[in-house]
C-alpha cells in the first residue's frame, strides 16, 4: 500500500509518542528502538506540537545537558489506545520493526 508524505509523517508523530508514552526515552534509545535516523527523530519530535501533543524533555539532575528522557505530558485530540492497537500497521507503514 502506498502512503502519501503527510500520513507517513502523521503515523511517525503518533508512534512516537507511543513509545515515549510507554517507557522513558531518549534520543538515543528512540534511534535504537526505531533505526529511524537522528535527525528525523529531532524533527518529528519538534512537531509533534502540530497534531496537539505536548512533549516534554526531562532533564536528569547532575548529569551534562542532554542527558535525560522524553515524556508525553498531554496526548491533546490522539487516542493512544488507537495507536497501541494499530501499531504494527503503523510499523509496517513506516518500515520499522514493531515492538512489544
Amino acid at each position: 500500500m502506498e502512503y502519501s508524505k503527510a500520513a507517513l509523517a502523521f503515523q511517525r508523530k503518533i508512534y512516537l509518542a507511543w513509545l515515549i508514552d510507554q517507557s522513558p526515552h531518549s534520543l538515543l534509545s528512540l534511534q535504537h528502538t526505531t533505526g529511524m535516523p537522528r535527525r528525523t527523530l529531532q524533527d518529528t519530535l519538534k512537531t509533534l506540537s502540530d497534531l496537539g501533543i505536548q512533549c516534554t524533555f526531562e532533564q536528569q539532575s547532575g548529569e551534562r545537558n542532554n542527558q535525560g528522557h522524553y515524556r508525553i505530558a498531554d496526548w491533546g485530540p490522539i487516542d493512544p489506545t488507537w495507536v497501541s492497537h494499530h501499531r504494527s500497521a503503523i510499523c509496517s507503514a513506516l518500515g520499522i520493526p514493531a515492538t512489544d
